[in-house]
């Protein structure tokens, strides 16, 4: 019995919620869509969306609250981005 709790807490030792694991490509593309947000709006936007998507996906079964949120943020900088783009090809 204590060496099934010890598996348990060394499978679960990064998650947030005991019994899920970490989504790990959520989480990527997440983490992908910042940077490529900041450089090139458009595939921030093509990341954030598809991350935003998968994460939503695979929430029932995997902890994605750390996918989500990188996705969400890397969403923003790309409309961010896009904004000071179209404002700076106008000025």
């Amino acid at each position: 019995m204590d060496n099934n709790n010890q598996n348990l807490n060394n499978q679960n030792y990064n998650s947030n919620q005991p019994g899920k694991k970490t989504y790990s490509a959520g989480l990527t593309v997440g983490i992908l869509s910042i940077p490529c947000g900041l450089l090139l709006a458009i595939s921030g936007w093509v990341l954030g969306i598809v991350g935003i998507v998968i994460n939503n996906k695979h929430k029932d079964e995997y902890n994605t609250t750390a996918g989500f949120t990188l996705s969400i943020i890397g969403l923003v900088l790309s409309i961010l981005n896009s904004i000071l783009g179209v404002y700076l090809s106008f000025k």
